[in-house]
């Protein structure tokens, strides 16, 4: 990964002090242990400039840290003050249980940067704690694939 792409993580994740290797290795460590897989954390990182750029033509994505008693149909609206979805799924959190992840595909891969852009701070007060959504793309790709994993009727 280039120094560039370790100063844009940084901007993305600025919870981590500084954009020093080991920081920035322990951000990709730390999620790929949450992921539950040892790929390379970095390929579900979102960056807008590449999409802008029309290097990242992804269009599903996933929203994590949602608390489990917020509606689907409020979520739905969340998403749509940005952008157009064709695809909802709502799963538990595995690693959470009291937490939903949302899985969403975009009906244009340009789309995706209003979401990030709208939704990466976006703050649930669940139990008096603040807690701060989460977004990357997701490893199943397009709304067929998500519809399969979901098992939606056509």
């Amino acid at each position: 990964m280039s120094i560039s792409d370790k100063i844009i993580v940084q901007l993305y994740f600025p919870h981590f002090d500084s954009p020093t290797s080991s920081r920035f290795e322990s951000l990709f460590v730390t999620l790929s242990k949450s992921d539950g897989n040892k790929k390379n954390i970095s390929s579900y990182i979102i960056f807008p400039e590449r999409i802008i750029r029309g290097e990242d033509k992804r269009t599903s994505i996933l929203i994590k840290n949602i608390p489990k008693n917020v509606k689907k149909k409020e979520i739905r609206s969340m998403i749509e003050n940005f952008a157009n979805i064709n695809f909802l799924g709502i799963t538990q959190d595995k690693r959470i249980k009291s937490f939903t992840v949302a899985y969403l595909n975009v009906i244009n891969y340009k789309s995706v940067v209003p979401i990030f852009m709208g939704l990466r701070n976006h703050i649930f007060n669940y139990n008096n704690k603040l807690i701060k959504t989460e977004l990357y793309y997701s490893k199943f790709q397009g709304k067929e694939e998500l519809k399969e994993v979901f098992k939606v009727k056509k």
